[in-house]
């Protein structure tokens, strides 16, 4: 597989929010009480252990008036990029034989 424009490093979504909430001087277990999730979802979030989902993001984007849609392409980038480092997913892609159109 090639090089398809994706970075050295993925950026997980929560690295953005815990920059926005520590910019705005909002602690972490505020935004939990204000969203109504627990700390440690949160603190999850923010710290990469957790992953974004359609809902949370939704809540965020509530919140902190981060676009939801934004936060997910993170997501979805932080997730592919991931994948293409994991050894053994790579092992198996590379015994899956290309099919193409026979003119």
């Amino acid at each position: 597989m090639g090089n398809l424009g994706y970075g050295a490093f993925a950026t997980h979504p929560g690295e953005v929010l815990k920059d926005e909430i520590e910019e705005r001087g909002i602690s972490q277990r505020q935004l939990a009480d204000t969203m109504g999730l627990t700390y440690s979802v949160v603190n999850e979030i923010l710290n990469g252990r957790r992953p974004l989902t359609p809902k949370t993001a939704l809540m965020f984007e509530a919140a902190l008036d981060v676009p939801a849609d934004s936060l997910m392409y993170l997501q979805t980038k932080y997730n592919m990029q991931t994948a293409r480092k994991d050894t053994s997913l790579l092992d198996v892609l590379k015994t899956i034989p290309r099919i193409a159109a026979v003119f």
